[in-house]
């Protein structure tokens, strides 16, 4: 069997390339990567910035806009109704390929010359602060979501009403603090859960109800940290409940503990065959995958959904055969695109949509055969992305997704900082941009330990108030984007009161921070099954 041991160029680790490895990348027509899966990830999500919002301006029209791109961002932003108007025209940002440099100089240049949406959000209602989402209504802060209602504060909600505070939900609604759930209802702080109903502090439940702190359940009801009880005495405890921040601490202590002494399962998901990976489901032949469904024949991929053929893909939707993609859906046979809806063969391009057969281009629309946005016949487009392949094979960037240092987005405002943190000094020396956000004028009118232990105590006018951030106060932000303080929305009050919590301690990054620490991180380990067997 043909395997190789490389040494990635990025980390120095080393890492191995597979037969069939080989096999796929022969047959797309790109070299074996130089960089490590995880360094490749990183790449793939230093291109993304999914929550960072800032007023500005739309460099077409000059109305005030929400966008995911900073006042200091070098090239023109326009807002949605702008970017989808026949106001301008991409091909008027055509260049030609200057053969004596190398490819990633010119599309840096370029791909800031070119007009970007201020942020992805179609078919929306009042979610004006929702991105590479569609179709919600009443939505606020919520990212990689459709379909929803009412829903705040979250990643990849899909279908789900009045949930808040929540990390991969389909389904859902009255949900607060969970994360991967299906078809739940009324809820709050749970982890992996489905067809669950009225269930607190609970971990890997299927079809439960009125279940509280209770992990590993099938099918049960009136549950207490896995005690059986009958229906008055479970009752008679909920109403006893301390609802308030300390008591919702203790609970949740109570749980862990309960679930550090239960066998867990070594990945979280239902339905694989010869998978690896964790938060996968009904696939087969998926490896090292990570929140990753319906797919088959899939490698090194993360929040990908119904791919097949494929390597290397993160965030994506529907794709066949396609290599280093980030942010792109429905099409076959691209490699390293990001941010591309509906196209096949498509290389090196961003920010296209129905458009096919597309090489360097940003911000395409309905178009094909065309290069750096020039617009090129069948055969000469053929002719020369031929040619450019072969200077990019020299270059040694054919095959290596755009690299790091051209980001639009600074390190710290994209996703990578999430999974692959650098403090400031760490990202300047290796060549990455950094934002530091203007110093926010603001005056704190409630201070963390002065918030009312319950809802029950909280008045209306605290939407008029600015809360300090717990996080901030303590000096504990490990989250660099902190938001130092925030305030609560009247939809969020009432959402809060209908699910009887209490009022956040901490802003909204730093609890999407402690989120993300409940799921388990990214990674594989080759350890013993404790019934004796091998796994990873």
């Amino acid at each position: 069997m043909r395997q190789e041991t490389k040494n990635c160029q990025n980390c120095h680790n080393n890492f191995i390339i597979e037969q069939d490895d080989f096999g796929f990348y022969e047959k797309i027509g790109v070299p074996p990567p130089t960089f490590c899966p995880a360094c490749r990830y990183q790449r793939r999500l230093s291109n993304r910035n999914e929550w960072n919002f800032y007023k500005r301006d739309c460099s077409l029209c000059g109305q005030d806009i929400v966008s995911i791109y900073n006042k200091d961002y070098p090239g023109p932003v326009y807002c949605q109704p702008c970017y989808w108007s026949d106001k301008w025209d991409a091909l008027d940002f055509g260049r030609d390929f200057d053969f004596s440099r190398p490819f990633f100089e010119q599309f840096k240049e370029h791909r800031f010359s070119v007009p970007r949406i201020a942020l992805t959000n179609k078919g929306s209602i009042n979610s004006e602060y929702t991105n590479q989402a569609n179709d919600n209504k009443n939505c606020y802060f919520i990212e990689a979501s459709s379909f929803n209602e009412d829903c705040l504060y979250g990643n990849w909600y899909q279908k789900s009403r009045e949930c808040i505070d929540c990390w991969v939900i389909d389904e859902c609604e009255l949900l607060y603090e969970c994360l991967d759930c299906l078809k739940c209802y009324k809820s709050g702080w749970l982890q992996t859960a489905a067809d669950c109903a009225e269930c607190y502090f609970g971990m890997d439940l299927r079809g439960c109800s009125n279940c509280f702190g209770c992990v590993n359940l099938r099918g049960k009801s009136y549950c207490w940290f896995n005690e059986q009880l009958d229906r008055e005495e479970y009752i008679r405890r909920f109403q006893a409940i301390d609802w308030s921040s300390k008591g919702i601490k203790e609970n949740k202590e109570k749980t862990k503990k309960l679930r550090l002494g239960l066998p867990v399962k070594y990945y979280h998901g239902p339905s694989v065959k010869n998978c690896s990976g964790d938060y996968i489901g009904f696939s087969k032949n998926t490896h090292n995958a990570f929140n990753c469904f319906k797919n088959e024949n899939l490698k090194h991929a993360q929040d990908a959904w119904e791919a097949k053929d494929s390597m290397d893909l993160t965030e994506t939707m529907d794709n066949t055969f396609d290599y280093e993609c980030e942010g792109t859906g429905w099409g076959q046979s691209n490699i390293s695109v990001s941010k591309k809806w509906y196209g096949s063969n498509v290389y090196y391009s961003e920010l296209t949509f129905h458009s096919d057969n597309l090489l360097g281009c940003v911000s395409m629309i309905k178009k094909k055969y065309c290069i750096f946005n020039k617009q090129y016949s069948k055969e000469e487009y053929l002719a020369l992305k031929d040619k450019i392949i072969e200077h990019m094979r020299k270059t040694k960037e054919w095959g290596e997704f755009f690299p790091t240092i051209i980001s639009p987005f600074s390190y710290n405002e994209s996703v990578v900082q999430e999974y692959f943190p650098l403090t400031k000094e760490q990202a300047i020396s290796r060549g990455y941009r950094w934002y530091d956000r203007p110093k926010r004028d603001y005056i704190v009118h409630i201070k963390y330990d002065e918030l009312p232990s319950t809802i029950e105590l909280v008045e209306d006018s605290i939407t008029e108030k600015t809360i300090e951030c717990k996080s901030h106060a303590m000096g504990v932000n490990k989250n660099t984007n902190c938001a130092t303080a925030f305030k609560v929305t009247p939809l969020e009050l009432m959402l809060y009161r209908k699910m009887s919590v209490p009022l956040p301690e901490k802003c909204y990054v730093c609890r999407r921070e402690d989120r993300l620490s409940l799921r388990n991180p990214r990674k594989l380990w080759h350890r013993q099954c404790m019934c004796g067997s091998a796994s990873s």
